[in-house]
Order: C-alpha cells, then structure tokens, then sequence
C-alpha cells in the first residue's frame, strides 16, 4: 500500500481528520470520495463534497515525492472535474498535503490567481505533540518504523468511551503499523503496540480476513469440484472406449474381467489403451490385468 494510500483510507474513514488537519469546521455535511476523469490520465484521488450546495468543495492531494509540475496536474484535474461534473457547489478549495517543505518544489509560476484557493500542509510542521490526538495517526505514517511504534503505544494508552471505539481506532493503527511491518502478523503486530491482550477475533481485518478465507475456500471447492468432475468424466470416457475396443476384438468378456478393468484407475486405463494393439488374444488381456490391476 502506497503512503497516500494511507492517507485517503483514513480520510474515508474519518473524515473528520481532514478538516481538524487543515483546521476547518465540522465535517458532518462532507462525503470523501474518489473520482476518476472520463477519457483522460487524471484521477482525482480525494474529494470532499458536501450535500448542501453553499459549503465548498475541497480537493485533497497527499503528495510525499518532489514534482514540479505537481500543481499543473492538480490544478489540471480540478479544472477537468468542474467541468465534467458541473457541480451545484460554487466554491472549492485545493489541500496539498507533503510531509515537509522540501518536497513541495512545485512550479506555480503560471498558477499564481488560483494560489487564493490553495492550501498547503506541511506535516512535520503541524503535527500536535498531544499523544491523545487522532492526527497522530498522520505523526505515525511519515515517522520511522520505532518512532511510529513508540506513537501507536502512546496513542492507544489514551482513555475511549467504549470498547467499540477503541477497536476502531485500533484498527486504523494496526493498517498503519503493517504497512510499515508488512511481514509481521496481526498478532506480532498487536504485541508490538502492546495491545496482545485484545481479542483479535473481534477486529475488522479479522474478520474480513475470514471472509476472504471464506470466499478462497467456496471458490477452491468450487475448482476442485470441476476438476473432479472432469477426471470423473475423463475415466469413465476412458472405461467405454477401451471396452469397445476389447468388446470388438475379443468379443464379449466376463463379468469379472469387466470389474477388473472397471476398478483400474485413468492412467491404468491410459495405459491399457496404450498397450491395446499388443494384446493378441484373451490369454494376453488377463495376463495384462495381473500383471498391472494390482499396482
């Protein structure tokens, strides 16, 4: 999972985090979403709109590797979105989200009117000490490996109003937690945070895990089935040709002999068919039937 990737599943997730980073009022009225542009290469990665039409729209961009021509292409995007969309909100604002100011090179020297509509947030620079804040979520991502485990450890400690909302927060932590440790396990991963003692059964990463195991296992049943089917089918085509063939140049055979070639498997028949044009008379197919039936 990529950084902004991170970034755009918290902001569907709470919504709220976006507007206390960019310290704007409540973000009840607002749904995030993600909209890709008909008939070109952009992608709007973050939009929030909201359901009534005289609140602003606001375009997120989580942007954590240098571009210079990064505001052309978000400015290019928004521009294209209006014009698609033709949206009933009238006024928009633009947030670019790097994680420090040394990543934010881009050139805006043709895009100097629209600065009025643009936000910058820089990370390192806004980011609340107070380990009780959700925006440690954001500290979490762009710190390193110890330091964002030292920040989940501190941030869970914080008191909840019940036992679903910590599992809630939880959840986002250890999303992050494994994006940084991808070879852990969930459970490694909750002993890491100091967070061995909750009942991993109840998480959502659990419990979509055991759907997805659910579905892989209907979907591996449902292949072995055809497959059985199909090796079903392919023996028993295998039984009715050589008997044919036996039938024909033999004439009618036994009872016994009929049960004996019944019980070979599909390569003892393969090899049987194989073997056909050698045997010269009954004497040779019983002969055949001792020497290989049994192995």
């Amino acid at each position: 999972m990529k950084t902004d990737a991170l970034f755009y599943q918290l902001f569907q997730n709470v919504p709220d985090l976006f507007f206390l980073l960019a310290k704007l009022d409540c973000s009840e009225s607002y749904q995030f979403q993600s909209v890709e542009l008909k008939q070109t290469a952009f992608r709007l990665d973050g939009v929030f709109i909201p359901e009534q039409s005289e609140l602003p729209l606001f375009f997120v961009e989580v942007q954590f590797q240098k571009d210079e021509r990064f505001y052309g292409r978000f400015f290019s995007e928004i521009m294209l979105y209006l014009y698609q969309q033709q949206p009933k909100q009238m006024a928009w604002q633009a947030v670019a989200i790097f994680p420090n100011r040394t990543v934010d090179n881009g050139n805006l020297t043709y895009y100097q009117p629209l600065t009025c509509r643009l936000q910058r947030i820089y990370l390192d620079e806004v980011l609340p000490s107070d380990t009780a804040s959700p925006l440690n979520l954001f500290g979490m991502i762009i710190s390193n490996n110890t330091k964002a485990v030292e920040i989940a450890q501190s941030f869970l400690q914080q008191p909840v109003s019940d036992e679903i909302e910590h599992e809630f927060w939880l959840n986002q932590v250890e999303t992050i937690i494994h994006y940084k440790y991808p070879h852990l396990s969930r459970e490694e991963i909750r002993k890491m945070i100091n967070m061995a003692h909750v009942d991993i059964t109840r998480t959502s990463w659990y419990q979509e895990g055991k759907e997805q195991g659910i579905l892989f296992g209907k979907e591996v049943g449902k292949l072995e089935g055809k497959l059985e089917g199909k090796l079903e089918g392919k023996q028993e085509a295998s039984q009715t040709l050589i008997m044919r063939l036996l039938t024909k140049r033999f004439g009618k055979l036994t009872k016994v002999m009929h049960k004996e070639i019944e019980s070979l498997s599909l390569a003892q028949l393969e090899q049987l068919t194989d073997d056909f044009l050698s045997l010269n008379s009954v004497a040779d197919l019983k002969n055949w039937l001792l020497d290989n039936a049994k192995s």
